[in-house]
């Protein structure tokens, strides 16, 4: 039998064990990892957004084009400039979408 002050031979400190504990490589659990089912699944969902984004912004962009529409009368010189940035970053953010190759 033990008493309080004793130690296994074998023992090892909270010190020693912590340290341990910080140095493990951290395992990888199957379950924590995404299935092929999920990653096809948030693929599609993606692409699904994107082309919805694609499609809208297409819409957007033929407003902002239109030489008289409702949408441009009556506005302020502030609002006609900030419009047509949104166009160019629109535009410009359709065409980063071409570059990497999608087919929307």
């Amino acid at each position: 039998m033990l008493n309080n002050n004793q130690f296994p031979q074998n023992a090892i400190s909270h010190k020693k064990l912590n340290d341990f504990l910080i140095k493990a490589k951290k395992e990888i659990n199957i379950n924590n990892m995404p299935s092929e089912q999920n990653e096809i699944k948030e693929e599609q969902d993606f692409n699904d957004l994107i082309e919805n984004w694609t499609e809208t912004s297409q819409k957007i962009l033929l407003m902002i084009n239109k030489k008289e529409t409702t949408f441009t009368k009556n506005k302020n010189p502030k609002s006609l400039i900030a419009f047509g940035a949104m166009g160019a970053h629109i535009n410009m953010a359709l065409q980063a979408l071409k570059a990497t190759g999608s087919d929307h």
